[in-house]
């Protein structure tokens, strides 16, 4: 998945924050339970506003992940 997040994190360069979270950290505990983990990997997609767009487990195409992506820029 690090190809597939790298390009995406290329591509939105300065206008998506992208943010790895380490599950094994306590510190980690509270955004585990915000946006509800249940297993590795895990993307979410969150808009400017807080909206969770999308929560989605196991590997993900580049092409799904830009399109959550672009449904968070769209939102209003």
């Amino acid at each position: 998945m690090k190809p597939v997040v790298n390009r995406l994190s290329e591509e939105y360069r300065g206008r998506v924050d992208f943010l790895a979270v380490d599950v094994t950290l306590q510190d980690s505990k509270p955004l585990m339970d915000k946006y509800r983990y249940v297993g590795r990997p895990q993307f979410v997609v969150v808009a400017w506003d807080g909206t969770v767009i999308a929560s989605r487990n196991g590997i993900q195409s580049y092409e799904r992940l830009k399109a959550d992506i672009e449904a968070a820029l769209a939102k209003p």
